[in-house]
C-alpha cells in the first residue's frame, strides 16, 4: 500500500458504508455468502477481518469516520446526539484540496442535524451517474441501508415484524431475511458500480458502520457494544501499487480519516488518536462508546433491564467494558470474549487519561436546534 503517510497523486476516492454489515456476513468471511460479482470485481482488494467500530450506531460511527475523532471527542455518543462539535470533516477538506464531491444515502434524515449532513443527499442514481461522468479528481461517499432492519419486512419497522420474530425465538428466519438483504445490496448495489470505474484510477473503501446482535439484550444493535455489533468488515483497495495486508494487529474505524488524510494530502492538521492504516504504529488501546437509546417499552416486554452509557477500551489481547449506570464491568479476550479477572481501575485510568489527553474534547458543540426533527425521523425509522 505504500509508505505510510505516502500521498497517492490523481487519485479518485469511492467511500462506501453498509449500514448494518456484520462482519461474518460477508464471503470472505462466510463461504454461504453468495456475491459472486461484487467478489469478482473486488478479488485484488485487501480484506481486513480484525476491524472494530468505534459505536454500535450509525450517526456516531459515522461522524468518526467523517473527522478520525472518537464520540467523546466530536460529542455524538448516540444515535439520539445532535450537537457535533464543529470539527473539519471529509466533505469539505475534499472540496477543499480540489475534489468533485458528492455523498448520496439510502436514508440521509439518519443524519440530521450533523455538521456534514448538508453533503449527504437522498440516493438518485442519475445524478450520480451525471457525476461519475464528470471529469477531474473526485470524491463519492455511498451510504446503503438495505443490510439494515427490519430487512425487507412487510411492515418496514425495526421494532415491528423482525422483532416479533426475534422474540418468537425465530432467530434463523430474520437470519435468513439477513442474508438475502446484505446479498442484494452486494450483486445488486455495489456490483454494478464498480463495474463503471477504472480501479486503476479509484480508491475504494467498503465497510460496516456496525454490526447486529440479535441476542435478548439487543435486538438489532445500538444497545451494547459486544463484538457481533463492533467487529465490521472493511476492503481497500489503493492502486499503485497495490493492496498488501495492514500491519496492525487489529485496526479500527478512527483510523479511517487520518488514512485518508495522509493519502490525499487533505488540509489539516489531525491531532487524533487515529493512525494511519497503513502505518506498523498503533495506539495503546482503542475506544468504543454508546449512549444507548432508551427503549422503555421493549424493556417491558422482555423483562431485561438494558444496558446504560457504556465504553470499552481494548487491544487485540483485551477488552474492557464498562457500563457507567449500572456501575459494572467485563473483562475478556478481545477476539473471544472469553472472560478474564476484572482489571477495571487500570482501564478507568486510562479511559480518564485518554479524555484530558484529547486535543478536541473541551471544544464547545454547535448549537442545534434539530432534536424534535431527529426524534420524528428516528421514529418514522423505527428506531423509537
Amino acid at each position: 500500500m505504500g509508505d505510510p503517510g505516502k500521498r497517492v497523486a490523481h487519485l479518485n476516492l469511492l467511500f462506501l458504508s453498509i449500514d448494518s454489515l456484520r462482519l461474518d456476513f460477508v464471503s470472505r468471511a462466510n463461504a454461504q455468502i453468495r456475491t459472486p460479482r461484487f467478489d469478482a470485481l473486488a478479488r485484488d482488494f485487501y480484506f481486513c477481518d480484525r476491524c472494530f467500530s468505534v459505536s454500535s450506531a450509525t450517526r456516531p460511527v459515522h461522524a468518526t469516520l467523517f473527522t478520525g475523532l472518537y464520540p467523546f471527542e466530536h460529542g455524538v455518543l448516540g444515535q439520539r446526539h445532535s450537537r457535533m462539535r464543529i470539527v473539519p470533516h471529509l466533505f469539505e477538506l475534499f472540496e477543499k484540496q480540489g475534489y468533485r464531491v458528492a455523498a448520496f444515502s439510502e436514508v440521509p434524515a439518519i443524519f440530521t442535524g450533523l455538521e456534514f449532513a448538508p453533503w449527504i443527499e437522498p440516493l438518485a442514481p442519475l445524478q450520480m451517474a451525471r457525476f461519475l461522468q464528470g471529469s477531474g479528481p473526485c470524491f463519492l461517499f455511498l451510504h446503503c441501508w438495505g443490510a439494515h432492519p427490519p430487512y425487507g419486512a412487510a411492515d418496514g419497522l425495526a421494532m415491528g415484524e423482525t422483532a416479533r420474530l426475534l422474540r418468537a425465538g425465530q432467530r434463523a428466519e430474520v437470519i435468513a431475511r439477513y442474508q438475502q438483504a446484505v446479498e442484494r445490496v452486494f450483486e445488486q448495489q455495489l456490483a454494478p458500480l464498480l463495474a463503471q470505474l477504472d480501479l486503476r484510477q479509484w480508491g475504494v473503501l467498503l465497510l460496516g458502520d456496525h454490526g447486529q446482535s440479535w441476542s435478548p439484550e439487543e435486538l438489532y444493535h445500538g444497545q451494547t457494544l459486544r463484538n457481533a455489533v463492533l467487529r465490521v468488515p472493511l476492503y481497500l483497495h489503493i492502486p499503485h501499487p497495490g493492496n498488501p495486508p495492514l500491519p496492525g494487529p487489529l485496526v479500527s474505524l478512527v483510523d479511517v480519516f487520518p488514512t485518508l488524510v495522509a493519502l490525499f494530502g487533505l488540509p489539516v492538521e489531525y491531532r487524533g488518536f487515529g493512525r494511519d492504516l497503513r502505518a506498523e504504529i498503533r495506539l495503546e488501546y482503542y475506544l468504543a462508546q454508546i449512549h444507548p437509546v432508551p427503549q422503555e417499552a421493549e424493556e417491558q416486554l422482555i423483562g431485561i433491564k438494558k444496558p446504560g452509557r457504556q465504553w470499552a477500551l481494548f487491544d487485540a489481547e483485551k477488552k474492557f467494558t464498562w457500563d457507567e449506570d449500572r456501575g459494572e464491568g467485563r473483562l475478556e479476550r478481545t477476539f473471544t470474549e472469553e472472560r478474564l479477572p476484572d482489571q477495571g481501575d487500570y482501564f478507568k485510568g486510562v479511559y480518564a487519561r485518554l479524555q484530558a489527553e484529547s486535543a478536541y474534547a473541551h471544544l464547545p458543540p454547535a448549537e442545534s436546534e434539530t432534536d424534535e426533527v431527529l426524534d420524528r425521523r428516528l421514529r418514522e425509522l423505527g428506531y423509537l
